[in-house]
C-alpha cells in the first residue's frame, strides 16, 4: 500500500491539517444546530396547529349548526386571505361540501399528511390535515384544510447563513495563527534540512550553530556529530576498497559477486581474458553468465546456478562457454555463499577458471583408453554373441510346439528338441544322439495307422536332396502329425544333413471341423441352418438340371407356436423345438437335408424322390408331430404342424420360386384347418395374397438391381437437454413406376424376410450407412436395424468390419439394432452374433425391448449395450399406470446392468417429461423429430462439403 504524501512545507501541512479538523468540527456543530432548530420549529408548528383546530372549531361550529353558509364562507375566505390557511373545505355530516376557500370544489383533495415532522424537502409548503367541527359534544361536520409550513424553510435558511459566517470567520482566524506558529517552529528545521542535503552531496565539513535550549538545538548537535562520524567511516571505506581492488582486480581467475536473486553485482577485469567481454559488458548483461553457456550445457548449468543461489557450496563444476569471438572453451566454476557481520545472506562469490587445455589432454587420454576398451570389449562381445546365439537357438527350439529332428549326412541324429519327443511319445531318458534315424521310431509309443504308406514316403524323401512336400501321418489313436523335410547345406552349398519338422495338427483339425459345424448348424437343435439349406437347395437344383432328376421341398412350422412362447416362455418353446427336431430327424433318409430356417420354421430337401413318396413322408411328419407327448410345468401341450410341399421341377425350377411355392403350400395347409399337409396348387395360389407374395419378391430384386432403395433418418436425442445423440437409419423403397411415391418398409420387409432377400437389404443398408459416415465426419453416429434372419449369416459381422475398414470409419460411430423378439427366438445365434459385433467395435442395441415379456431373464445372455423400450409401453404413458411401472422397471434393471435406455414413440411433451423423471437417457419420436431423407444433421455436413 502506497503512503499518502502531501505536497508543500511542514508549515503548510500543519495549517492544512488544522483547517481540515476545524472544518469538520464546525460542520458537525452547524448540522447539530440545524437539527435542533428544526425540532423546535416542528414543536411550535404542532402547538400552532392545535391552536388553529380550536380556533376553527369555535369560529365554524355555531354557523354550521345554524346552517349559515354566508357566515361560513366569510370565515373560510378570511382565513385563506390572511394566509392563516392555504385552503379550506368544509363538509357536513352527509359528506357534502358546505363551504370552500382556496380550492376548486371539483378537484379531488390531496391525501392527508400523517405528521408534520415527516415532511421532506419535496413536499409542498403546506401540511394537509382535517378536524371535526363539534358543538356541545355533537359533531356537525369535517373541515379539510392546508396548514402553511413555508416558515420552516425561511427560518432554517437564516440560521444556516448565520452559522456559516461564524464558522468561516473561525477557520480564517485559526489558519492565520497556525501559519505564524508553524513558521516559528520550522525555521531551524529548514536549516537542518539544507545541511543534510550538503552531507548527502559529499560535503562532510558542514557544521551548524548549536543551541541546546530546545529539542531542535539538541538535534542540531547530534547532526554535527553524525557528519563527523560519516566522514571518518567514508575515509576508512575508501582505503579498504582500494586494498580490495588491488587484490581482486588482478586475480588470475574471474571473480564475481551475485545478489541472492542472481543479479551480477561486481566482477573483476579477468573476465575479459576468460570470456572476451569487458566487465562493463558483463554487468550490463542479464542473467550473467547464462547467456554465454554452450547450449548443450545450459540446462545443467542453470540448475546448478539456482542451487548455488539457495546457499550451497560448489567446487569445480565444469561446463562450456562461448567467447565473444565464437570460440568454445571449458571453464570450472566454484562458489560459496556470502554473509555480512549480522549473518544476513548477501549472495554468492563465484570463481571461473579456464580449463580448456586440461580438457584437451583428458580427451586425448580418454580416446586412447576407449580404443583399448573397445578392442577388448569387441572380443568379449563376439564370444558372448556366439554363446547367446546358441543359447537362444536352443531355447527357441525347446520352446516350440513343432518337433525338430536334425540328422547328418550319414542319417544319424545330431539334435532333437523336446517337442519331437512329445509328438512321438518318446521318453525323455532316451538317448537318440548318434543313433541312425531309422531306429528313432522304435522308441516311440505311437502306432502308425498306415505304416507301409509312411515307409514309402520316407524312402522317397531320402532318395533326393530337395525340399519335401508336407505329409500327413495318421496315428492309430486318431492323432494327425504333419511331416516336412528340409535339406541343410553349408556356405559352399554342400549337403551336410537333413532337418525333419513334425507338427501335431489334431486340435487344429478338430477346431476347423467344429467351426464348419457351427457355421452350418443351428445352435439350438443341431440341424442345418438357413445358410447350409440355401447351399443344399442350390446343389439339388444344379444336380437336377444336370441329371434330369426330380426332388421335393417340404416347408412346415408349428401351429400356435407363438401362443406357447407367450404363455409359457421361450424356454418351453426351445424345448418344444428340440423335441420336434429329434422326432422328425428319425423319419428322413440320410440323403435328405433337414434344416431349421429360424423361429419355428423347418424345411426338408428330398432329392431323387417322387410325388407319392413325398406325400407319404409328409403324412408321417404331420402324424409324428401330432403324437409327440409334451408336458411342461405340469401341463400337457398338444403339438400340430402345417406342412407345404413344392416339387422340382414340376412346381418350380428356381430356388426362390420353389421356396415361395412351398411356403404358399404351407399356408394352404393352414387355411385347410392346420395339422395337415398340402402339395402346392397353382389354382389355390391365385389369391391376391399369394400373387402379392411372388410379385413382391420380384420387386425387391429389381429394387436391389436398380438402386431403388433409399435411406431416411430420425434423430435420437439426449433426454436431459434434447441435444442430438445419433440418427436411426430407416430404409424405404422408391416405386419404380412412380418415383415420387415412397413405399414404407411394412409393405416389403415381411416378404423379404420370407424369401431371404432381407440379408441383401441388410448388407445394402450397412454399406450405404458406413459410406455416409465416411463422407460426413460431423454425424456423431448412425444406428441400423438388422433382421433376425441375419443371425444365420456368420459372415455378416465380418462384412461390417470390412466395410468399416474400407471406408476408414471408427466402429464406435455405428450402432446395430436387433429386435428383442428375434434375438430371444434364436438366443444362441443372437449371442454369437452380438459377440461378433462387439469384436468389430460396434455398439449393439436391443430394439422393441419388453415385447417378449421374458426380457429380464434373457438380459444376462444377450449382452447388448443399449435397450430400446418397445413403443407399446410409451404410447399413452401418462395415462397408463401399468406401462409406467413397466418402464420404471426396465430403466432400473438397465441402470443396474450398466446399459443405456432409449424410449421410442415419444409423441408429446408430457410423455417426454415423465421419461426424464424415470431416468431414461435417450428419447425418439414424432414430438422431437420426424423420419425424413433430407435430415438437417446430414444435410449440414453435405453443405459444408459443397462449400469446400
Amino acid at each position: 500500500m502506497k503512503r499518502l504524501r502531501l505536497p508543500g512545507s511542514l508549515t503548510f501541512k500543519l495549517v492544512l491539517a488544522s483547517v481540515v479538523v476545524q472544518v469538520l468540527i464546525l460542520t458537525l456543530l452547524v448540522m447539530n444546530s440545524a437539527r435542533l432548530t428544526e425540532r423546535v420549529l416542528h414543536e411550535r408548528a404542532g402547538e400552532r396547529l392545535r391552536e388553529m383546530n380550536m380556533l376553527l372549531n369555535a369560529s365554524l361550529a355555531g354557523y354550521l349548526a345554524e346552517g349559515n353558509r354566508a357566515a361560513l364562507d366569510e370565515v373560510l375566505i378570511n382565513a385563506v386571505t390572511h394566509r392563516s390557511l392555504v385552503y379550506a373545505v368544509l363538509y357536513n355530516n352527509q359528506g357534502a361540501i358546505v363551504s370552500a376557500a382556496g380550492w376548486d370544489r371539483d378537484m379531488p383533495l390531496p391525501p392527508l399528511d400523517q405528521a408534520i415532522e415527516e415532511q421532506d424537502e419535496d413536499s409542498p409548503n403546506r401540511f394537509d390535515t382535517q378536524t371535526s367541527i363539534q358543538l356541545g359534544g355533537q359533531t356537525y361536520g369535517l373541515l379539510r384544510y392546508g396548514f402553511p409550513t413555508g416558515f420552516f424553510a425561511d427560518a432554517q435558511a437564516r440560521l444556516l447563513k448565520q452559522n456559516l459566517l461564524i464558522a468561516l470567520s473561525a477557520v480564517v482566524l485559526s489558519a492565520v495563527l497556525l501559519a505564524l506558529l508553524g513558521y516559528w517552529l520550522t525555521r531551524h528545521l529548514r536549516r537542518l534540512a539544507h545541511a543534510s542535503q550538503a552531507v548527502a552531496a559529499g560535503d562532510f565539513d558542514v557544521r551548524l550553530p548549536v543551541n541546546t535550549a530546545d529539542e531542535v538545538g539538541r538535534l542540531t548537535a547530534n547532526f554535527n556529530t553524525m557528519a563527523q562520524a560519516v566522514r571518518e567511516r567514508v575515509e576508512a571505506l575508501s582505503a579498504s576498497e582500494a586494498k580490495f581492488h588491488a587484490i581482486a582486480d588482478y586475480a588470475y581467475d574471474c571473480e564475481s559477486w551475485h545478489a541472492p536473486d542472481g543479479k551480477l553485482i561486481w566482477i573483476n577485469p579477468s573476465v575479459e581474458r576468460v570470456t572476451g567481454y569487458t566487465h562493463q559488458e558483463c554487468l550490463a548483461m542479464e542473467n550473467f553468465p547464462l547467456p554465454l553457456i554452450y547450449a548443450e550445457d545450459l540446462a545443467k548449468a542453470e540448475a546448478e546456478f539456482k542451487r548455488a543461489l539457495r546457499g550451497s557450496v560448489g567446487n569445480d563444476f565444469e561446463y562450456r562457454i562461448v567467447q565473444k569471438g565464437g570460440v568454445i572453451q571449458w571453464v570450472a566454476a566454484s562458489w560459496q555463499p556470502i554473509y555480512n557481520q549480522q549473518g544476513q545472506y548477501l549472495g554468492i562469490r563465484k570463481s571461473l577458471r579456464d580449463i580448456t587445455e586440461r580438457k584437451l589432454v583428458e580427451q586425448v587420454l580418454e580416446n586412447k583408453i576407449t580404443q583399448l576398451v573397445e578392442a577388448e570389449e569387441m572380443q568379449r562381445r563376439f564370444l558372448a554373441q556366439a554363446q547367446q546365439e546358441q543359447a537362444r537357438l536352443t531355447s527357441l527350439l525347446s520352446a516350440m510346439n513343432i518337433g525338430i529332428l536334425f540328422v547328418n549326412v550319414d542319417n544319424c541324429v545330431n539334435y532333437y528338441n523336446p517337442a519331437f519327443l512329445r509328438i512321438w511319445m518318446i521318453r525323455d531318458s532316451s538317448q537318440l544322439i548318434g543313433r541312425p534315424a531309422t531306429e528313432v521310431l522304435s522308441y516311440s509309443a505311437n502306432v502308425l495307422a498306415k505304416p507301409d504308406h509312411f515307409s514309402k514316403h520316407i524312402l522317397h524323401v531320402l532318395g533326393t536332396h530337395e525340399l519335401s512336400e508336407s505329409f500327413e501321418i495318421n496315428m492309430a489313436d486318431g492323432h494327425i502329425v504333419t511331416q516336412l523335410s528340409y535339406p541343410v547345406r553349408d556356405q559352399e552349398g554342400r549337403f551336410i544333413g537333413r532337418l525333419w519338422i513334425y507338427e501335431d495338427v489334431t486340435r487344429e483339425r478338430q477346431t476347423a471341423e467344429q467351426l464348419i459345424y457351427l457355421a452350418e448348424r443351428d445352435s439350438l437343435t443341431g440341424l442345418y441352418n438357413r445358410h447350409r439349406f440355401q447351399d443344399e437347395l442350390s446343389r439339388m437344383i444344379i444336380r437336377g438340371e444336370r441329371h434330369n432328376s426330380q426332388g421335393a421341398l417340404l416347408f412346415f412350422d408349428l401351429d400356435e407356436f407363438k401362443y406357447v412362447n407367450d404363455t409359457f416362455g421361450h424356454r418351453a418353446g426351445d424345448a418344444m423345438l428340440i423335441r420336434v427336431a429329434g422326432e422328425v430327424a428319425t423319419l428322413i433318409r440320410r440323403s435328405e437335408v433337414f434344416s431349421r430356417l429360424g423361429g419355428d420354421e423347418f424345411a426338408i430337401l428330398a432329392p431323387d424322390i417322387n410325388e407319392a413318396e413325398t406325400q407319404a413322408l409328409a403324412e408321417r411328419i404331420v402324424r409324428a408331430i401330432s403324437q409327440i407327448p409334451f408336458r411342461y410345468e405340469g401341463q400337457n401341450l398338444r403339438l400340430t404342424t402345417s406342412l407345404g410341399i413344392a416339387l422340382y421341377p414340376k412346381h418350380a425350377t428356381a430356388a426362390e420360386e420353389l421356396i415361395a411355392h412351398a411356403d404358399a403350400a404351407m399356408y394352404q395347409a393352414k387355411e385347410a384347418g392346420k395339422n395337415a399337409w398340402r402339395i402346392y396348387r397353382h389354382d389355390l395360389d391365385a389369391s391376391r395374397e399369394m400373387i402379392n407374395r411372388l410379385s413382391w419378391n420380384e420387386r425387391i430384386n429389381r429394387a436391389l438391381e436398380k438402386n431403388l432403395l433409399t435411406l431416411h433418418f430420425q434423430g435420437v436425442y439426449h433426454a436431459r437437454d434434447n441435444t442430438l445423440s445419433h440418427l436411426e437409419v430407416l430404409v424405404r423403397m422408391i416405386d419404380e413406376y412412380d418415383p415420387n411415391h415412397i413405399i414404407m418398409p411394412g409393405h416389403f420387409i415381411p416378404f423379404a424376410e420370407k424369401s431371404g432377400k432381407i440379408i441383401d437389404i441388410d448388407r445394402w443398408v450397412i454399406r450405404e450407412t458406413i459410406s455416409l459416415l465416411a463422407r460426413s465426419p460431423a454425424i456423431p453416429a448412425l444406428a441400423v436395424n438388422i433382421s433376425g434372419r441375419s443371425f444365420d449369416e456368420p459372415s455378416l459381422p465380418q462384412y461390417i468390419s470390412e466395410q468399416l475398414e474400407e471406408f476408414k470409419v471408427k466402429p464406435s460411430r455405428l450402432q446395430v439394432e436387433l429386435t428383442e423378439t428375434a434375438a430371444v427366438s434364436d438366443l444362441h445365434d443372437a449371442q454369437r452374433f452380438i459377440e461378433a459385433l462387439h469384436q468389430t467395435g460396434c455398439m449393439v442395441c436391443l430394439d422393441d425391448f419388453g415385447a417378449g415379456f421374458s426380457s429380464f431373464a434373457y438380459l444376462k445372455h444377450l449382452r447388448a449395450d443399449i435397450l430400446k423400450i418397445d413403443g407399446v409401453f410409451i404410447r399413452d404413458l401418462p395415462n397408463d399406470p401399468d406401462s409406467q411401472l413397466f418402464v420404471k422397471a426396465i430403466v432400473d434393471v438397465a441402470r443396474g446392468l450398466r446399459k443405456v435406455t432409449i424410449a421410442e414413440f415419444v409423441e408429446d411433451a408430457e410423455t417426454l417429461e415423465m421419461l426424464k423423471k424415470f431416468g431414461v437417457e435417450m428419447v425418439q419420436g414424432y414430438h422431437l423429430d420426424m423420419p425424413r431423407a433430407p435430415h438437417p444433421a446430414v444435410n449440414m455436413e453435405s453443405d459444408a462439403e459443397a462449400v469446400n
